[in-house]
């Protein structure tokens, strides 16, 4: 397979982060996702394209097993995150999206204080032993979520009355302060004005110094400005998957092509 080929001459083996192995999705009969092989590294970027209903949000999901609380969806397969798969029964699902965080197209602050959406995580995993540690985290992750400066006179009010933009950031805040290894984006600018998409695209660039990012986009352009590798999903496969540059300007398949030049999606 093209994809296959891609991968391996281009993905650093020692650097991949999460390796995938012919996956499959079925949601009762349906099959949503088939046979997808892709090895995502550390420290990087990697978005996902494609045109609505083709996938790429479901693999997204099997990445910290979200497609668990879906009762007719079944994920074949193997995922292995540090080689470890991330499916085997001994894994518990909570630890495992306390090292892969996600961050949704629509901003889901919780119902708390700034603060308090910060240090949700930390305290229900037990990563501080005070309080002193926990504003040092509430602290760190919202200025590298470069929230900081405009809420840290107002900690304890509450996220929701932040802007659209600004909860985004919140949530991104909310989802690296448990320290994970990969943060997972489903759509994070879909819902935001051009602005804040710029904010966060920057603040995407910034955190890939310290996680793998993997985004989910419908716009091909954010793809082009924010990541580094590129897979292209059309109708349940992963057809394509490369460098960012070589995917959009000379792709592989002729779908990868059609796709990028509009005359499919």
């Amino acid at each position: 397979m093209n994809d296959m080929r891609i991968v391996e001459r281009t993905v650093d083996t020692h650097d991949v982060k999460i390796d995938a192995k012919d996956v499959n999705v079925h949601y009762g009969t349906s099959h949503a996702l088939k046979g997808v092989s892709v090895a995502i590294p550390d420290k990087t970027v990697t978005a996902f394209i494609g045109p609505s209903g083709c996938g790429k949000s479901t693999f997204l999901r099997c990445l910290n097993r979200m497609n668990d609380t879906i009762a007719s969806c079944r994920v074949d397969g193997l995922i292995a995150l540090d080689g470890e798969d991330i499916y085997d029964r001994r894994v518990d699902p909570v630890q495992l999206r306390a090292k892969v965080g996600m961050v949704f197209q629509k901003p889901n602050p919780f119902p708390k204080s700034i603060y308090d959406n910060v240090s949700y995580g930390p305290k229900i995993h037990g990563l501080t032993r005070n309080k002193a540690e926990l504003d040092e985290i509430v602290e760190s992750c919202l200025k590298k979520a470069a929230l900081w400066n405009e809420v840290k006179d107002r900690l304890h009010s509450p996220g929701t009355g932040l802007s659209g933009g600004q909860q985004q950031r919140l949530c991104i805040a909310r989802a690296i302060a448990t320290s994970p290894e990969v943060l997972l984006m489903d759509e994070p600018c879909s819902a935001l004005d051009p602005i804040a998409t710029a904010q966060v695209e920057e603040l995407i660039d910034e955190l890939r110094s310290s996680f793998s990012v993997v985004i989910v986009t419908h716009s091909m352009q954010q793809a082009a400005r924010v990541s580094q590798r590129t897979a292209f999903f059309h109708l349940g496969n992963l057809v394509e998957y490369g460098e960012t540059g070589q995917i959009f300007t000379s792709p592989q398949d002729p779908r990868t092509e059609s796709y990028i030049s509009g005359r499919i999606g």
